[in-house]
């Protein structure tokens, strides 16, 4: 049974608020677990700032390569016929 074009806006939205709840989830735990104070910020915002001072289109790039590195391993995995490949 195939997909039809109108299920697309449905199924991106549902992802968009599964991830936002899960992230929002998350961000709760850490302060509950105060895992947001002292050197663990300080690791956090450094990384955060990194992350986000970079170029977007190499940084776009790079995700896809990744992403596609990932998707090749699962692949592969799927394929093999025995624990050696």
């Amino acid at each position: 049974k195939k997909a039809h074009w109108s299920s697309i806006p449905k199924t991106l939205a549902i992802s968009w608020v599964g991830n936002l709840v899960g992230a929002v989830i998350f961000a709760l735990l850490v302060h509950y677990c105060d895992m947001n104070t002292g050197a663990t910020a300080e690791l956090a915002k450094k990384v955060a700032y990194k992350k986000c001072s970079k170029d977007f289109v190499k940084t776009f790039v790079k995700g896809v390569g990744c992403n596609w590195l990932v998707c090749m391993a699962v692949f592969l995995c799927g394929q093999a016929q025995d624990m050696a490949g």
